[in-house]
């Protein structure tokens, strides 16, 4: 049992809206919420395909106060809850 092909074509040529996000917010403020409830804020640097990080002139957040600030800072993809655009 195949797909239509005509699903298939639709789904090859339709962009992909993750990837799509990723790349408008590349060089934005962002906010970077981890799963032990830090958050940094800072400027998207780069991202790959494993969700790895880095972020420029970022700010550690912890219980809602600026904890540290830091001119670049990686942050692991397996760490990351969300991204969200500042």
């Amino acid at each position: 049992m195949s797909e239509n092909p005509e699903l298939q074509q639709e789904q090859a040529s339709s962009p992909d809206i993750t990837t799509s996000f990723l790349s408008s917010i590349t060089n934005k403020q962002v906010n970077i919420k981890l799963f032990n409830d830090f958050v940094y804020t800072g400027v998207l640097s780069s991202i790959d395909g494993f969700m790895n990080v880095v972020l420029e002139n970022a700010e550690e957040i912890v219980d809602g106060e600026s904890v540290t600030k830091y001119e670049e800072v990686f942050i692991r993809g397996n760490s990351v809850l969300y991204i969200g655009q500042a």
